[in-house]
């Protein structure tokens, strides 16, 4: 009888894992999947907001680069290439990007607010969770309920609340 007892407090308590899990994955589900895509029509003189700014462009052929806008010059911007899919053609440093082909510009402006919320969120449920798992006084589910609970779920918050701080603005350029 006993046994049965320790048995069914260990499927509630992995029953109670899994409810907690799925809360938090819906929890940042929407907000992740919102990640902020903004769109801004600007002038070539409005381009110098951006100067100083981590900054993707795709060029005529296809190929991206990204870098960081050091300056806006009356024919081009200047990027400090720092990643690209065409390294032949496009390598790391200096690059003029030429105003004639330049239609649009994606900025990335990173956030820190919802990291925080998911790695506090996923502490308080990893905590909630550690607590249930002392009641039921199974050692096996104390050792899982740690595993999972006091490192992988505010992990998983403060990932969920990484992809939900992703915001690009998307400068187009008015001819």
């Amino acid at each position: 009888m006993r046994m049965q007892s320790k048995q069914k407090g260990l499927t509630m308590n992995r029953y109670a894992i899994g409810t907690a899990l799925l809360v938090m994955l819906s929890w940042g589900a929407p907000r992740a999947g919102a990640a902020g895509k903004e769109q801004r029509q600007t002038t070539w003189e409005g381009l110098s907001a951006i100067v100083g700014k981590k900054v993707r462009v795709v060029m005529p052929d296809g190929a991206r680069i990204e870098g960081t806008a050091t300056a806006v010059e009356v024919d081009a911007l200047v990027v400090e290439i720092r990643k690209s899919s065409n390294k032949a053609a496009y390598p790391k440093g200096r690059f003029l990007v030429p105003r004639a082909t330049l239609s649009a510009v994606d900025v990335d402006r990173p956030s820190f607010r919802w990291r925080i919320v998911g790695g506090v969120v996923g502490g308080g449920i990893g905590a909630l969770l550690g607590v249930l798992s002392v009641k039921t006084g199974s050692v096996e589910a104390i050792q899982v309920v740690f595993g999972a609970g006091a490192a992988g779920v505010p992990v998983a918050g403060y990932f969920m609340g990484r992809a939900a701080d992703r915001h690009t603005i998307t400068y187009v350029i008015a001819p």
